[in-house]
């Protein structure tokens, strides 16, 4: 019982580790090459994981070695547009000015009733709303509206809205989060300060967040006063 447990840790860490490896990605953002690997790695994990007879390594050194030439091909991939290409694909516009390109829709297999299902999760309810429509080598959908359908800017409204920057958690339950403090070149005791400003502890804290600008959100625990 013991060996298909240690077994299934082992694999297991290592599937985690080459995924961190190869970078984080959605499934539907992955690259043709990066979605193979990331398929082969988990059935390479799976054999050696249902059958207790195949060595181990016999599924570690095919896992690394897959890991290391993904490594490469992204490096080489940076640094060869050709290669790029060639790897993962090129953009393909399916949408001009409101009209589909039928020949890349066809090029593509792509049917009219996914673009349009494409659209409307995208808030889009026609495709004359659209001035360019992109197919991107991860396989989603670009849109760019015509101008009119474009939303509102504050710009366009003559407006300047306030400045904000990235908000970043620098309490946690109640605990500091000394890595967000450091970003943002704080001390805990300037935490404490604002806190204190406010009549609340650290400890009463359920989430805070503070960003480069100063804009705070603050949410204190349940129950507490």
């Amino acid at each position: 019982m013991a060996v298909p447990l240690l077994r299934t840790l082992i694999l297991y860490c290592a599937v985690i580790c080459a995924v961190r490896l190869m970078g984080k990605r959605q499934i539907g953002e992955l690259d043709p090459s990066e979605l193979v690997v990331t398929i082969l790695v988990s059935d390479l994990a799976a054999v050696p994981m249902q059958d207790l007879g195949i060595p181990l390594l016999s599924g570690l050194v095919p896992i690394a070695t897959l890991v290391v030439l993904e490594i490469f091909l992204s490096f080489a991939a940076l640094k060869s547009r050709r290669f790029r290409r060639l790897l993962n694909g090129q953009p393909a516009i399916i949408i001009r000015r409101g009209q589909l390109d039928i020949g890349k829709l066809r090029q593509m297999r792509l049917t009219t009733d996914e673009v349009i299902e494409t659209l409307r999760k995208q808030n889009v309810a026609a495709v004359s709303d659209v001035k360019y429509g992109v197919i991107e080598p991860d396989g989603t959908l670009t849109v760019i509206l015509k101008q009119p359908q474009q939303p509102v800017t504050a710009e366009m409204l003559g407006i300047t809205p306030k400045d904000t920057g990235l908000p970043l958690v620098v309490v946690s339950d109640g605990k500091m989060v000394p890595r967000s403090l450091e970003l943002l070149h704080l001390s805990p005791a300037d935490i404490e300060r604002r806190l204190k400003n406010q009549s609340i502890a650290v400890e009463d804290v359920f989430l805070m967040t503070l960003d480069d600008c100063g804009n705070t959100f603050l949410q204190k625990k349940e129950g507490r006063a």
